[in-house]
């Protein structure tokens, strides 16, 4: 009987061991608030790093080779892929794209940010809700920004008929506006 009940908690630990390891993979990966060495086992050695030090801030960007992104955007040329840290912890994403189907530059849309947002952190955002459309200077040009879920937020400007992306970067960062539960 004993070595019946050490198998059955056997079975028991390691169905549960399994579950909690298969719920970790689909939850994605955090790539926000981490450490260089983090990301570099996400997305590989950076190219390039670049420290700016402005109002006692040390911003420390790190570029990473935009292949994988390549991969999501065939249809586009990735510029940049870069992440911003400040004190040794993750806090932008940038990625800037040209090109491709549409001759007046790249429609940055939902399909678009979901595409990003999954190859960054492996897995579909919550949610697509907008948090701030800002008018620049001309009127023409706005700076957008939307909630994208689980704390990140994403933004951009915009401009002409289709709201290409203006300037073709955008970023994915922090924001406590966009933290579970998604009631927006």
């Amino acid at each position: 009987m004993k070595i019946l009940q050490r198998f059955l908690l056997g079975a028991i630990a390691t169905g549960l061991m399994l579950s909690v390891t298969a719920r970790s993979q689909a939850a994605g990966r955090y790539v926000l608030n981490q450490s260089p060495q983090t990301i570099e086992r996400y997305f590989g050695r950076y190219w390039t790093r670049l420290t700016l030090t402005e109002n006692g801030v040390t911003r420390v960007t790190y570029t990473y080779s935009p292949a994988g992104l390549r991969r999501v955007f065939p249809n586009n040329q990735i510029n940049r892929f870069a992440i911003t840290f400040v004190e040794n912890r993750s806090q932008q994403i940038s990625v800037g794209i040209t090109g491709g189907s549409d001759p007046n530059g790249f429609a940055f849309d939902r399909a678009a940010a979901f595409r990003l947002y999954e190859y960054i952190f492996g897995y579909r955002p919550p949610i697509w809700q907008l948090l701030s459309s800002t008018p620049t200077q001309n009127e023409t040009i706005y700076d957008d920004e939307y909630c994208l879920g689980d704390g990140v937020a994403t933004a951009f400007g915009v401009g002409g008929v289709n709201h290409n992306v203006y300037g073709s970067v955008f970023t994915l960062h922090y924001d406590t506006r966009c933290e579970p539960p998604h009631t927006r």
